[in-house]
């Protein structure tokens, strides 16, 4: 029983690693010359060969659950020229616009946001062009801030 409440926690750590994919080349100090230390990490090889498969998982997902802001649905003759046109009036650096058919409409989607919070947010930028907006929960590609 303890090797097994071990390896859960060890789990549902692990899970809170994913998130951190920051490079010490992104980071300044790690460049001065003053931090030249070796770090060994000595580990059981089934705890190693444990990560690589939740990696192998994590790797095949479609995405990750999060929140998108549903700007346009329609399913008319011009719909899909028109969905392209509000994704392209839509994207910016800050936020991607995706065009979808869900039949028989064709959507467009705008962001990538972990929580419903985020979303509200570009949600109330966009509704005064958009009054139709709404919060939709779907697969999003991990938000690199």
């Amino acid at each position: 029983m303890k090797k097994f409440t071990i390896l859960f926690i060890i789990a549902i750590c692990s899970l809170q690693l994913l998130g951190q994919n920051i490079t010490p080349s992104r980071i300044k100090y790690f460049n001065d010359s003053i931090y030249n230390g070796k770090v060994k990490i000595e580990q059981d090889a089934a705890l190693k060969n444990f990560m690589e498969t939740c990696v192998g998982l994590n790797k095949k997902r479609d995405g990750f659950p999060g929140y998108r802001v549903k700007v346009f649905a329609q399913n008319t003759q011009d719909s899909r020229s028109r969905a392209n046109a509000i994704r392209s009036a839509c994207s910016n650096d800050d936020h991607e616009a995706y065009v979808t058919f869900v039949e028989p409409n064709f959507e467009v989607h705008v962001g990538d946001f972990m929580t419903r919070f985020e979303a509200l947010v570009l949600m109330k930028d966009l509704l005064a062009k958009y009054p139709e907006a709404y919060i939709i929960k779907t697969n999003i590609k991990y938000p690199i801030h």
